[in-house]
């Protein structure tokens, strides 16, 4: 009886050992910090880069991070992911805002619940509640694509460009850097800039009645990729493909072969991999109460057919993880 007391007494320490080494993994788990990424567009290859590299961050440093983001690229949906975070509570949002304005109030009052926000890629207007900011450096991006548009159309001619509406930092941003770079080659004019905001059938639209009014349109700027095919289909409608120089942001799996075809003359890439890394990694350091970088961008690189395959150009494509 004594050898079977005593071995029934060991299988119940050794079970009781076990149920306590669960408990404390579980109380462990709870205890990761819990974030919640919020894109602009949840079908965007640009922003699947993003999460791919978020999640590595994540799971690198221990934290639980939940993707959430609209299905199309529009504020009042985004909206209303927010809201529903909100009820999460959760230790940080990253959140890539779809207008630097309409986003701030509930935003707002997440941050006045604890949450810490840091921004990714786009950002707002009132950073007081943005623990960190981490973008392209748009900037640069729009000062490159003036600088490679004279290069292309040899110094002179007039410039269309598609853009964002206005209250979308990047492109207010991108608009700013090329604006301020034309005025170092006078032979480019800009034609009144249009805004589409990555609708690839009003691109396209709005490509063909500028090339009514402007016959002699030299080249074609978009700063989001998902304005690209658009603007291909409208030189091809008209005929113009061969004369009208197309330089175009981002690197979705369909503008590489656009690239490729010479449909598209030059593409400039982000880093949206290093920025939703950076994202999280800002984010965690603002949970702990660490020190923050409050605002840090990640260069552009520029792709052409004869670079793109090359490894250091591309590791930049956009690709899902």
């Amino acid at each position: 009886m004594r050898t079977k007391l005593i071995a029934l007494s060991a299988v119940t320490l050794a079970l009781a050992i076990g149920i306590n080494g669960c408990g404390n993994t579980e109380e462990g788990a709870s205890t990761r910090p819990k974030m919640t990424l919020i894109v602009g567009n949840e079908g965007d290859d640009f922003y699947k880069a993003m999460e791919c590299g978020a999640k590595a961050a994540a799971n690198r440093l221990g934290v639980e991070l939940d993707l959430q983001g609209p299905r199309a690229f529009d504020t009042s949906l985004q909206v209303q992911i927010v809201n529903s975070v909100a009820a999460k509570r959760p230790a940080a949002v990253l959140i890539a805002p779809t207008d630097d304005t309409a986003l701030y109030p509930p935003l707002k009052q997440i941050h006045a619940a604890g949450t810490k926000i840091v921004t990714v890629d786009t950002t707002l207007k009132n950073k007081d509640i943005v623990a960190a900011a981490v973008g392209s450096d748009y900037v640069q991006l729009g000062a490159a694509a003036a600088r490679r548009l004279n290069t292309l159309v040899n110094g002179q001619g007039k410039i269309l460009v598609i853009a964002s509406p206005p209250g979308v930092t990047t492109s207010d941003l991108s608009r700013q850097g090329l604006t301020d770079a034309l005025t170092r080659y006078p032979g480019l004019q800009l034609v009144p800039t249009q805004f589409s905001g990555g609708d690839a059938a009003k691109s396209a639209s709005l490509v063909a009645a500028t090339l009514s009014v402007h016959p002699d349109l030299a080249a074609v700027f978009t700063l989001n990729g998902g304005d690209a095919q658009g603007v291909v289909t409208a030189l091809r409608e008209a005929g113009k493909q061969d004369r009208v120089k197309f330089i175009s942001g981002d690197a979705q799996p369909f503008q590489v072969d656009q690239l490729k075809k010479g449909e598209v003359a030059e593409l400039l890439l982000h880093k949206p991999f290093e920025i939703g890394e950076k994202g999280v990694e800002q984010a965690l350091a603002a949970v702990k109460g660490q020190p923050v970088q409050p605002e840090s961008t990640t260069s552009i690189v520029m792709a052409t057919a004869a670079n793109v395959d090359e490894p250091g150009v591309a590791k930049y494509l956009y690709r899902p993880c």
